[in-house]
């Protein structure tokens, strides 16, 4: 090679080798590839921390220059110093112009909830997971007071209860029996409870949303607004109306990013059945008894021989604790009042089958307690005990994105005045038996039972 040639040839080289360099050293940084990133939350408003630091932001926000890759993202609501709400996950940024990252929350208070019913003579403790009236969820605090804030602790639990089966849209889970539990975790808050008053009504809406004891076993996929009604006025007094509006989320992609086992579009719940859940304690709570009064829509339990010292004033006059339907859902054929024992709690992984039957009124031979002969009655017993009631509606059908509706109503009232004498025992007798002495005992609760309908039609928000 002429050596005229060669110079340039080497000086060639040496700027593809310093050139290659510059791409190639590996000990040199690399520019991050920055993102434009959106965060959204339902509810609005949560704080939000990039790899535990504030960023002095609430969304929705547009976070400019995040560098792609993972990060801990953390949002975080406060309503309240007890109703707190969050989201919190390890998210991958991708190397893209923009992202977006839409979160559901999840919170609320469970316990010690300063969130109170109190118009009227019915005093009632609920928080954001949907237990109403429910004081084995308050430390023992009195969950339904009556006749006002003097007055007996009569609830220990209520809640919305509800079994379905799985469509063979559920992909592995379907044909799988799935239910709430009574007493464990069933639901969790949504959003923070919103109060309004107007006039003598007060009114409390909150929402919630399945959640998951057991996956693949427990109940997933359904949101609830859960919206109570107290009037303090002259005939309403001692009611507490309830209603619920549920709804299959199943499909939403904010809830199945919390709850990846729900398959991608989300299923359907056939057979399905609903109830409102109601565990009455009128003082002790081995002594009382239950029955129903099917023309009226109306369940409710009573100490069997109506003296209790531990009812103070109302020790030998305890009130009967109802659970009325004021509206039932739509396109359900089939009702079912029913009572059952604390021992036939199916709160476990194991019993969501049972849960159903009892709902759907189909108990069978093997479960703890059998069907009455009548087609509108579940368990029905003169057996002392510790009792839950429910009346329960089906069979339904709910796909992603349905919804269906009920109200019910808790219903406080003395026993009638010279139907019973403290100290000796009324039993229910058959609840399908009209002229049953019990009935006229509880003939203030049935009248009050009979004008729900137009109350709520009056007082509804």
């Amino acid at each position: 090679m002429p050596s005229g040639l060669r110079q340039p040839i080497l000086a060639l080289a040496w700027l593809v080798t310093a050139l290659w360099g510059c791409f190639d050293d590996r000990s040199r940084p690399t520019v991050p590839f920055l993102v434009e990133l959106t965060v959204l939350s339902d509810p609005d408003g949560a704080e939000i921390f990039l790899d535990g630091d504030p960023l002095g932001r609430t969304t929705p926000a547009t976070l400019a220059e995040v560098p792609a890759g993972r990060h801990e993202l953390l949002l975080e609501f406060s309503a309240t110093p007890t109703q707190v709400f969050g989201w919190a996950d390890t998210v991958t940024v991708p190397e893209e112009p923009f992202d977006t990252i839409d979160a559901a929350l999840q919170g609320g208070c469970r316990r010690n909830c300063p969130l109170l019913v109190d118009r009227g003579r019915i005093r009632c403790l609920f928080n954001n997971y949907g237990d109403t009236c429910a004081s084995v969820f308050f430390d023992l605090v009195p969950g339904l007071e009556w006749p006002g804030a003097s007055g007996a602790d009569y609830g220990a639990g209520g809640r919305l209860l509800v079994a379905a089966i799985l469509d063979d849209d559920a992909g592995a889970q379907a044909g799988d029996t799935v239910a709430t539990q009574v007493y464990e975790a069933a639901w969790v808050g949504r959003r923070p409870v919103a109060r309004s008053s107007s006039g003598r009504r007060q009114i409390e809406q909150l929402e919630y949303w399945a959640t998951s004891l057991f996956y693949g076993a427990s109940l997933l996929g359904l949101s609830v607004r859960e919206t109570l009604v107290a009037v303090d006025s002259t005939g309403v007094e001692d009611v507490l109306f309830i209603n619920l509006q549920i709804r299959n989320v199943s499909g939403d992609e904010r809830y199945r990013y919390l709850y990846p086992s729900v398959p991608e579009g989300g299923y359907t719940f056939r057979e399905f059945y609903l109830g409102f859940g109601l565990d009455p304690d009128v003082g002790r709570t081995d002594d009382d008894v239950g029955t129903f009064d099917p023309d009226l829509n109306l369940a409710f339990v009573y100490d069997a021989d109506f003296s209790d010292e531990e009812l103070g004033d109302f020790s030998e006059r305890p009130a009967l604790v109802g659970l009325v339907t004021v509206e039932p859902p739509a396109g359900a054929t089939r009702r079912t009042l029913t009572l059952w024992r604390i021992t036939d709690d199916w709160d476990g992984e194991d019993r969501q089958d049972f849960a159903w039957r009892l709902l759907a009124g189909r108990l069978q031979s093997g479960d703890p307690i059998r069907d009455h002969p009548s087609p509108d009655v579940g368990h029905a017993s003169n057996e002392l005990a510790d009792y839950r009631v429910t009346e329960a509606y089906g069979p339904l059908r709910l796909a992603p994105g349905e919804m269906t509706e009920m109200t019910v109503a808790l219903v406080l009232a003395e026993p009638a005045a010279g139907t019973f004498t403290p100290g000796t025992r009324i039993p229910p007798g058959d609840p399908t038996d009209p002229a049953r002495t019990i009935l006229n005992v509880a003939a203030d609760l049935r009248a009050l039972a009979a004008e729900l309908p137009d109350l709520w039609a009056r007082y509804r928000p």
